[in-house]
């Protein structure tokens, strides 16, 4: 009997213990197996994350962001828009920029950029972009081209089928193309009264969108965006000009107005007529050639010309042997004539059979290399 009595009193305990140690664990595993189940029903999966990134992104106060408009049958880019959004000032900014715009590549990116994509031509034309690139991280290699020629910082993107877009931005009236945020957009903004509704807003339109940024590091915008008074918004046109179909950006009014934005106060009053600050070009066209075989000549004396008002309609590698001198062909004289101080000691040579359909075709030499 009193082995019995001393076996009740070690077992009873013991058998509690285990008990209490069973209940946890199965109230442990319930818990984790509800905790599971609803992370899979309600977490998301950021598309940002589901590739490797090409260029640095940044999400910071001031926030740059390229908006892309695509077609979501053939993927052509229909419209871009960068925003620009100052956190500090609450200064909110749309720079239209034209999607004919043309880009050459610098000679030793325009290799980097080949390896990534043998389709892709140095002279790229932006709403082709997804012709050259396949998947998300085509729109960060828009970025990367396009800074070659728009030197303001772009920190991200985001890219919406057309049918989106058009919800949120319409084209003005006019001649030009300078897209502003709609009255639907402007009016589910202007309801969001606090911090909660305006990341419940953005929340909702995320899933349209394509960006190589998160949710909640576009959500940290949300307390700011309430703040952005609608009769102040911006809008713009990027510098340029047009000839033949092709829009050439101008880097340094471009980069130059763009850093002025940054530096602006709070804007006071609305704007008025937005902004347009392209012209068409009526001077000189030229095309050039690199005879000289030194990398990047080509672009370089593109970039010098544009500066000095010229319309360049492309560049590419001359055929045959290395040239030593650079020589300009034209029809006219005196149009070839314009060129001749921009370089050492060219020999101008007079024809009416120039294939480029420019008025004047270069081919480089070495005796002009810039380095």
């Amino acid at each position: 009997m009193r082995n019995r009595s001393i076996a009740q009193i070690i077992l009873i305990p013991f058998l509690k213990t285990i008990g209490v140690i069973l209940l946890l664990l199965g109230v442990g595993v319930l818990s984790y197996y509800l905790t599971i189940t609803f992370l899979k029903k309600t977490a998301r999966v950021e598309r940002s994350t589901q590739y490797e990134h090409v260029m640095d992104i940044n999400a910071g106060n001031e926030s740059s962001n390229l908006i892309y408009s695509f077609d979501d049958k053939t993927n052509r880019i229909e419209a871009m828009v960068l925003e620009l959004f100052d956190s500090g000032t609450k200064n909110l900014t749309y720079i239209t920029i034209p999607v004919n715009t043309q880009v050459t590549i610098s000679g030793k990116n325009y290799q980097k950029l080949l390896e990534k994509s043998g389709k892709l031509p140095q002279m790229v034309t932006m709403s082709k972009l997804n012709e050259y690139f396949s998947g998300d991280v085509a729109y960060e290699y828009g970025i990367l081209i396009l800074q070659e020629a728009y030197k303001a910082d772009i920190g991200y993107f985001t890219a919406m089928k057309s049918s989106e877009f058009k919800k949120c931005f319409e084209r003005e009236t006019g001649k030009k193309i300078i897209y502003r945020p709609t009255k639907v957009l402007l009016d589910e903004a202007a309801q969001c009264k606090d911090e909660e509704a305006m990341n419940d807003l953005i929340e909702r339109k995320w899933d349209t969108l394509i960006s190589n940024i998160t949710l909640s590091q576009k959500q940290r915008y949300a307390k700011d965006l309430i703040q952005v008074k609608r009769d102040l918004i911006y809008t713009h046109q990027a510098f340029g000009s047009e000839s033949s179909g092709a829009f050439q950006l101008n880097k340094q009014k471009n980069q130059e107005f763009v850093d002025g934005i940054w530096e602006k106060k709070s804007y006071a009053k609305p704007q008025g007529k937005s902004a347009v600050n392209t012209k068409v070009a009526s001077g000189t066209t030229v095309f050039i050639y690199n005879g000289s075989k030194i990398t990047g000549l080509a672009a370089k004396y593109q970039k010098k010309l544009e500066e000095a008002g010229f319309v360049v309609k492309g560049i590419d590698n001359a055929t045959g042997d290395l040239r030593k001198t650079t020589t300009i062909y034209t029809s006219k004289k005196k149009t070839g004539e314009k060129f001749e101080k921009y370089f050492k000691s060219p020999v101008l040579k007079l024809t009416s059979k120039l294939g480029s359909g420019a008025d004047v075709e270069i081919v480089l030499g070495t005796n002009d290399d810039l380095s």
